[in-house]
């Protein structure tokens, strides 16, 4: 592996005005489907949806378990958006990990995937979805990708998910459940002094997931729509012998009245435990949310109160929201409250960071978020800027262990400030050209710490695609962020430096079956490290062919 090194103030701000120079060319709603497939998981959508081709893939250092949040978010009510069309983007997340996957192809079509390419990187897919029924549909899936670094040792990964789902609708009501397995094979290779066996520094991720729901499938005469889920979770670590698990049961109910009104509530519950060695730790949350909204097309507000009881502390959680059409849907003003709570386990800490301890401290987050700002569609042009003040209690961090630098601890901020900025830009010509762009500004005042570890101060990303004919999708991706620090010790602290990097891909629809895939990863061959002494596998690529059935 490449050691970390010392770099010049020059090649750092000829980085970050290359990142502004590709710059510059370049709120809570309610969903009943979740991650999992054939949920009803509850999400918060903060957009309208919006189809569009598939963005450029990257293939980084090694795929993460799937960013999927332990406990259900709050129940939150939603009346439908009539023309706005919001920006369908969202950044980048600033990880080591990850091969994109096309989120528009899985529960659509039934189709097989595969692909290779450099650092002996095999890539197969199947996905198998039963839709000839009105009443009963079910699939099953899997996946597989795994990567090979040849400069540094163990830089290597093995990604396998596998899951089926099945709804049944009766009539008025819609039942479904769904199981998921994943694993994900690394190694612990940021070990710059010493070299290890393969075996030595192997550790396996293994998640079990499986959910069962209900909810109307109609409307019914108290125009009340209500939904229900248990879900339940196992989640091992090899490494360290550690497990985690959790069962999560939420209800819900909202009801629609005089048009333009609503009211909603919900209760969940979540029960919890992790056993990291001899000891466990044993957790509870219980949530309990009302609220009421208004949506006339002109003014949008909801206000809505959630009580959180975290083991034996007790919690207020305002959620307030406005927003004005000033002209049209071309100038919109909107300002909000909202105060979040984050659950942080060892699942949701490792699904950031692979390579954590296996024995951690877990703590809980709020986030008291205040922000305000204008959005608007002008033509073809989408546009939303916002500023935000955020508080943070219990902000979690990442530290390299002192004994053990190739894994890392987690630790807390007590009381985190952050001045956030967020400019978002939209460019869509008819289905041919899409642009979308993105800038964010952090600016982080800590109470326990001298730097927010690991997190930039800048972001910027601009996706493109541009469809020929029909036939051929050309697709690219350039993120690009600051220089941000790690904690090795108290006297070395890691400037890791920012760059750019960019990614491309091509596919070609030979007809409705049968299409051809190529891409190639960070093509500047920026070997950055997201986490210290943790690099990135710098350029690679892959071909391969998906056939539709």
């Amino acid at each position: 592996m490449k050691p970390q090194s010392t770099y010049h103030s020059t090649g750092s701000l000829y980085r970050l005005v290359l990142a502004g120079a590709c710059f510059i060319a370049g709120l809570p709603l309610h969903a009943q489907t979740g991650t999992t497939p054939g949920t009803n998981d509850q999400v918060i959508i903060m957009r309208e949806y919006e189809a569009k081709v598939k963005d450029a893939d990257k293939i980084s250092l090694s795929p993460n378990i799937p960013e999927e949040e332990e406990h259900t978010p709050k129940l939150s009510y939603k009346v439908p958006e009539r023309d706005y069309k919001d920006i369908s983007f969202e950044p980048n997340p600033l990880k080591p990990l990850g091969m994109s996957t096309d989120k528009l192809e899985r529960f659509n079509s039934s189709y097989v995937k595969l692909g290779f390419g450099s650092q002996l990187a095999p890539l197969a897919e199947l996905m198998y979805n039963d839709n000839k029924s009105n009443s009963i549909k079910y699939g099953f899936f899997y996946d597989h990708l795994s990567m090979y670094g040849f400069k540094i040792k163990n830089q290597r990964f093995s990604d396998d998910k596998a899951g089926a789902y099945v709804k049944y609708n009766p009539g008025k009501v819609e039942l479904s459940g769904a199981f998921r397995f994943h694993n994900l094979r690394t190694h612990f290779y940021g070990s710059p002094d010493t070299t290890f066996d393969e075996k030595a520094v192997r550790q396996n991720l293994r998640d079990y997931d499986l959910t069962v729901g209900l909810k109307n499938s109609i409307k019914n005469k108290l125009n009340i729509d209500y939904n229900a889920a248990l879900r339940g979770n196992y989640f091992q670590e090899t490494y360290g012998k550690g497990y985690e698990y959790f069962v999560n049961g939420k209800v819900g109910a909202s009801y629609t009245f005089k048009k333009f009104h609503s009211a909603y509530a919900g209760f969940q519950a979540d029960v919890s435990e992790y056993k990291p060695d001899s000891n466990s730790v044993f957790r509870t949350l219980f949530l309990t949310t009302i609220g009421y909204g208004f949506n006339n097309d002109d003014w949008k507000a909801h206000g809505a109160i959630t009580i959180a009881a975290d083991g034996s502390k007790v919690y207020a959680l305002p959620d307030l929201y406005i927003e004005k059409r000033l002209y049209q849907h071309k100038l919109l003003t909107y300002a909000g409250w909202e105060i979040r709570f984050q659950k942080n386990s060892f699942k949701t800490l490792a699904e950031r960071n692979n390579f954590i301890n296996s024995t951690i401290q877990l703590q809980n987050t709020r986030i008291s978020d205040i922000f305000g700002g204008v959005k608007g569609t002008v033509d073809v042009f989408s546009y939303n800027i916002r500023f935000a003040y955020r508080g943070i209690s219990n902000m979690p961090l990442y530290y390299t262990d002192y004994f053990d630098n190739k894994r890392f601890y987690v630790g807390y901020d007590q009381a985190a400030n952050v001045f956030n900025g967020l400019v978002e830009l939209g460019y869509n010509h008819k289905e041919d050209l899409r642009l979308l762009a993105s800038l964010e500004l952090n600016s982080y005042s800590l109470h326990d710490n001298a730097k927010a570890w690991y997190e930039p101060l800048v972001r910027a990303s601009i996706k493109g695609s541009y469809i020929i004919q029909k036939k051929i999708v050309i697709g690219a991706d350039i993120y690009a962020f600051s220089n941000y620090y790690g904690f090795i010790a108290p006297d070395n602290i890691r400037n890791i430096h920012g760059t750019v990097d960019a990614n491309l891909n091509i596919e070609y629809i030979f007809n409705k079956k049968l299409s051809f895939f190529g891409q190639l990863n960070n093509i500047v061959h920026q070997r950055y490290q997201v986490w210290a002494n943790y690099q990135v596998y710098g350029i690679n690529g892959m071909i391969g062919a998906k056939f539709c059935f």
